[in-house]
């Protein structure tokens, strides 16, 4: 019951080379096809979810044994970040102990190796509880549509896994941010700098209050970041600008934090300094925190346990970027991330996947699966 490495690398190779962005709705669709044709032909139920057709991806949901009771649910993501024609400039690529290539390990890679570790349990008759699979079709896009699916899958499971990459230093993920996120619009009234300017009421003064308002809370200490990431307003040097706009993003290490910063968030908008300024929000807790329980502690002791058998020394870290997994932590349900293979340069061109080592990640993933399923971890 071993894997083919070089099937690996060739199925690895047709899924990086589909250009899978999040906005190339045809290339995801591609890959949940993919997907949803290996699993068919196991024998697995198959469901496409395609809230809005056309718009975005479709996600893949296929299970074996109850759906509405799982032992273990596995999170995948089909989409990456990069755009159409990325597949065609640079695709898949062997170089020296690495593959390189769009998605390579964030994470075309990872959704491969679950499916060929139910394929090799599936097919030796070593899957005995219940488990199920999910492909998510817009995680880089923060789920605008799956949420709520991933969070009904996640409260049906007993344990939820990623895989997620693991990080470049080997470790897996035992911990993760929130991440709040916001669009934030003011609405001011123009004027000629020049002719008339106390008739205009500026736009983008009033961001750069509230701007200097939020960097206020933050806390590094406590693990609260602010960034005001994207900014933009005005249309010429000369006019009073009526319009500017900032993309807020937050990270955060513990739910408390989430819920008081986001009220927080929304009495600024409520409340500009200038009367004469509208503030228009939108956005909220993206991702709650992944927060590990005594159950997850219990798993990473077991797959430490398994991890040694195939010579590995297993690291857990904490991640500051955020996981469909955080979904399913926020219900107090045992959750591990970046149980894929090791990987690094995640969102840019440098992105890649360590080949040494990936068999062993591997079956360190079939058997914690069978594990899991069977009850012994």
């Amino acid at each position: 019951m071993d894997f083919d490495l070089g099937a690996f690398e060739g199925d690895l190779r047709t899924l990086v080379n589909i250009d899978s962005g999040s906005t190339c709705v045809e290339g995801v669709n591609e890959v949940a096809s993919w997907f949803s044709r290996r699993f068919e032909a196991l024998g697995w139920p198959v469901v496409i979810e395609e809230p809005k057709p056309g718009l975005f991806g479709k996600s893949v949901f296929t299970w074996h044994g109850d759906p509405l009771a799982l032992d273990l649910l596995v999170i995948c993501h089909l989409d990456t970040v990069f755009p159409a024609g990325t597949a065609a400039r640079r695709p898949f690529e062997v170089s020296g102990d690495r593959y390189l290539g769009p998605g390579v390990a964030d994470m075309k890679a990872g959704c491969l190796m679950a499916l060929n570790s139910m394929e090799l349990l599936h097919r030796a008759g070593r899957l005995h509880g219940s488990v199920g699979v999910f492909f998510n079709g817009e995680h880089e896009l923060s789920c605008p549509n799956t949420r709520a699916s991933i969070e009904a899958k996640s409260r049906a499971a007993k344990v939820v896994v990623t895989t997620e990459p693991a990080r470049a230093d080997g470790s897996c993920v035992r911990q993760r941010k929130g991440v709040l996120r916001y669009t934030i619009q003011f609405h001011g009234r123009s004027a000629h700098s020049g002719v008339d300017p106390e008739k205009g009421v500026c736009a983008v003064t009033e961001m750069a209050r509230m701007i200097l308002a939020l960097k206020k809370l933050a806390d590094p200490e406590a693990g609260i970041s602010i960034n005001p990431g994207l900014v933009k307003g005005g249309v010429s040097v000369n006019a009073v600008p009526d319009f500017a706009e900032c993309r807020l993003d937050v990270r955060v290490n513990r739910p408390d934090d989430a819920r008081r910063l986001d009220a927080a968030i929304r009495r600024m908008a409520d409340h500009p300094v200038d009367p004469g300024v509208r503030i228009d929000l939108s956005g909220g807790i993206t991702r709650p925190p992944m927060i590990p329980n005594d159950r997850s502690e219990e798993l990473i002791r077991g797959i430490n346990r398994i991890a040694r058998g195939y010579g590995l020394d297993l690291g857990w870290s904490f991640s500051g970027g955020g996981s469909d997994a955080s979904f399913a932590s926020a219900f107090g349900i045992a959750t591990l991330c970046g149980l894929g293979p090791v990987g690094g340069g995640y969102h840019t061109e440098r992105e890649y996947i360590e080949v040494p080592g990936l068999r062993e990640r591997m079956c360190v993933f079939r058997d914690m699966v069978e594990a899991i399923c069977h009850g012994t971890i």
